[in-house]
């Protein structure tokens, strides 16, 4: 059974086992993993005073790879604005979604996690998942799935966020 196969298996468990989950208000969770250029973990406490948009994807989400034009094109909108976003593939073959990455324009930190440890701790309960942080840390909104029509909400929060 792949890591696809049991992610979808444990969404319909994650919510009533999951104690570390990301709460709304609460402190963005740490998790392993790693980023793609230096293999170093990540740390969110590096990105205080930034607006974060912490996405969860896989290759073998459609509607992952529908939205990363579009969150590409925001982060380099915002970015000098404070914006950024941390993108957590969860791909079992990290290689493949490396391959993936080569035919794709994507300018953001791109993070690994194969071991699916990431979207254990955030709670994930779909892909994509993006998880809204505000300049002190802190969840602010969960926004589950992407669709064209979501452009403007995503739009809207991280505006919302930048101003406080």
């Amino acid at each position: 059974m792949t890591l696809k196969h049991i992610f979808f298996l444990g969404l319909s468990f994650t919510a009533t086992v999951t104690s570390q989950a990301a709460e709304l208000g609460e402190p963005v969770p740490q998790c392993p993993a790693q980023l793609a250029e230096t293999e170093t973990t990540l740390d969110f406490s590096r990105y205080k005073g930034k607006v974060l948009l912490v996405d969860f994807w896989a290759t073998w989400c459609g509607p992952c790879q529908k939205s990363m034009p579009f969150l590409n094109q925001l982060r380099n909108e915002l970015q000098a604005d404070g914006f950024e976003i941390i993108a957590i593939n969860v791909d079992e073959n990290s290689d493949e979604a490396r391959r993936f990455l080569q035919t794709r324009s994507v300018d953001y930190p791109i993070l690994f996690d194969p071991q699916g440890k990431c979207p254990s701790a955030f709670g994930v309960q779909a892909m994509p998942s993006s998880f809204f942080v505000d300049k002190t840390g802190k969840v602010r909104k969960i926004h589950l799935g992407f669709r064209e029509t979501d452009q403007s909400e995503i739009r809207d929060q991280v505006a919302k966020l930048l101003a406080e």
